[in-house]
């Protein structure tokens, strides 16, 4: 998806977001994604014992979702 002739970078499995505006700061890791068969990507977040499905389109939505950057261990 192209925002103001910018790609955004794919998503991928093991990715990580908070929901905007959720003070709890909770961390839904992509666990899994598909194409529904209206054509329409989607993802499925989990954290620990909950589950959410949503559309790859929302996920790239800062106002629904943000990413939670992911560190890693540099040598």
């Amino acid at each position: 998806m192209a925002i103001f002739g910018r790609k955004t970078p794919p998503i991928q499995v093991g990715d990580r977001f908070t929901k905007a505006n959720d003070h709890t700061r909770k961390v839904w890791e992509v666990s899994r994604l598909w194409t529904a068969v209206d054509g329409v990507p989607h993802a499925r977040l989990v954290n620990q014992h909950e589950t959410l499905m949503v559309s790859v389109g929302t996920l790239n939505d800062q106002e629904f979702f943000v990413v939670v950057p992911v560190k890693r261990n540099e040598p």
